[in-house]
């Protein structure tokens, strides 16, 4: 990769230094993999090993880091270990935070390949290693949401469940007295500073010792800072929103915990404006360094760290010490990633059981649905698909829900499949409809290249349908707008929704646009 840009200094030694890198590095892909494409240094810097790192911090630092990474949290604490070996005061003089929260990883678009129980233990490796290792960085920082329509028990409740079930998976692996001190590890980031997000708080912060008491017993104590406030005035939070009583937030806390539709979907993101393509030389000497990176390294020492780490994460032993021998030996984020996919029981879908209303307009949707499919010799099937890196969850969306309670078979081909290998599974699977999960700007052209896959594979005509989960410019969607159906998830209703696959199964083509508001 071309050097990435050394971190800003801030002029203030109080003020945090903040280490996001791109969405790849976050999901753990390096940059010259496919998925990659049109995404590598979009969102932040790649760091795709030590170098990269080094490069970014080419000078100790005594400002503190916060380190907000996604599935490759634990790597890139594990690489600022090594780099901070050679620092004044070695590694232990680190201070900062991770923001490492196993259960909101696994609704983004970083998802890790990994199941959500093998993401808890390995924040759970984190958390208690960084206590013994790095005493003055948190290992767990938890932000907590802004409300949204006057609701301050959702992200509440929410913020409270993530901390509870990183300690519950610590308790599996530590004894008591490694887990009282990993605890200490856990703070929660309220969305403001104002008086209400204060009051919030308090309100988080008594019932968390309540709980810590009441679930590990007594001994721990947590620490002062366990609720931290952002420094600038105009974040807004908890202003002007009425806060839940305590009794009320233990109940929906209880509720969360035992119920399968914890995992809400995402709300709306902001708009989006496709960046401008990066020059192609730069791309090329992107990957030329890091094909030097690999070819200067010792490949023994390298293929020795891995398959330390493998080991580690097959017999649930701690893989932080195995990844910062990794990091030393000049392992890459893609290659440390994939040795944890190959080792880790993998991720199954689950989709959240919703509750929807049955009105009687979503019954009569429901029977012109039915109607439209009575002459078809096997259930409406759909396929859904979400091509490019994203891999945030789709099928447990309350319009793919609706769906299959009015009895449409909905087949998931999973995230991150390239367009090759979706159109190879439509070939097998011949669904009625394929629908298209669009997240970001490199999805749709990927659902462009799928298309073109489809037709070059003989698949022959197919409605096809986008839901669009971006505000995308109208430009990015003309391509995709001839050849598919494209509605705005978040404006379409669920009764719209049903009432288009009925016309397109009767059609059997795309349907008028009624516009992407």
């Amino acid at each position: 990769m071309t050097e990435p840009s050394p971190l800003p200094r801030p002029t203030d030694s109080h003020a945090p230094i903040r280490l996001c890198p791109d969405l790849p590095t976050r999901a753990g892909f390096d940059s010259d993999h496919p998925l990659a494409q049109g995404l590598v240094g979009e969102e932040g810097p790649t760091i795709a090993h030590l170098g990269d790192l080094a490069a970014l911090l080419p000078e100790p630092v005594s400002a503190p880091l916060v380190i907000d990474a996604d599935a490759t949290g634990p790597w890139l604490l594990a690489m600022l270990a090594a780099l901070a070996e050679s620092w004044p005061g070695g590694a232990a003089a680190l201070r900062g935070a991770l923001c490492n929260d196993a259960l909101d990883l696994c609704r983004g678009p970083a998802t890790p390949p990994w199941s959500g129980e093998a993401a808890l233990d390995l924040a759970a490796d984190t958390l208690s290693w960084s206590r013994r290792a790095l005493p003055g960085l948190r290992g767990a920082r938890l932000r907590v949401a802004a409300p949204r329509d006057g609701d301050a028990l959702r992200p509440l409740v929410a913020a409270l469940h993530s901390g509870l079930s990183l300690l519950a998976a610590t308790a599996r692996r530590e004894r008591p007295q490694h887990l009282r001190a990993a605890a200490t590890g856990v703070e929660f980031l309220m969305p403001g500073s104002g008086p209400g997000d204060r009051a919030a708080g308090a309100c988080l912060s008594e019932l968390w010792r309540a709980l810590l008491l009441e679930r590990h017993g007594p001994g721990f104590a947590p620490p002062k800072g366990l609720v931290l406030y952002p420094s600038d005035p105009e974040a807004q939070g908890f202003a002007d929103t009425p806060l839940p009583g305590r009794d009320a937030l233990h109940t929906a806390l209880l509720h969360r915990e035992t119920s399968e539709g914890a995992a809400a979907w995402l709300s709306r993101p902001a708009a989006i404006s496709p960046a401008p393509p990066a020059p192609q030389d730069i791309d090329a000497a992107r990957n030329a360094a890091l094909a030097r990176w690999r070819r200067e390294r010792d490949g023994n020492a390298v293929q020795k760290s891995l398959l330390a780490l493998r080991e580690a994460a097959k017999r649930g032993i701690n893989v932080m010490g195995p990844s910062v021998a990794c990091a030393k030996a000049g392992v890459t984020t893609g290659e440390w990633a994939a040795t944890l996919a190959g080792a880790l029981p993998p991720a199954t879908p689950a989709a959240p059981a919703i509750a929807l209303t049955s009105s009687g307009e979503r019954m009569a949707a429901c029977a012109r649905l039915d109607a439209a499919t009575r002459g078809l010799s096997r259930p409406l099937t759909l396929l859904l698909v979400r091509p490019g890196l994203d891999a945030r969850p789709w099928s447990g969306h309350p319009l793919l829900r609706a769906a299959q309670e009015c009895g449409v078979a909905l087949r998931d081909c999973g995230a991150r499949r390239m367009p090759a290998e979706i159109a190879t599974i439509a070939y097998r699977d011949k669904p009625h409809v394929l629908i298209f999960g669009l997240s970001n700007p490199q999805s749709v052209e990927m659902a462009n290249a799928t298309i073109l896959a489809l037709r070059k594979a003989g698949f022959g005509s197919i409605p096809m349908f986008g839901l669009v989960a971006f505000d995308a410019d109208p430009p990015l969607l003309q391509e995709l707008h001839a050849k598919v159906t494209l509605r705005n998830i978040h404006e379409t209703a669920v009764d719209e929704f049903l009432e288009d696959l009925s016309r397109m199964v009767i059609s059997g083509n795309a349907l008028p646009d009624r516009g992407l508001t």
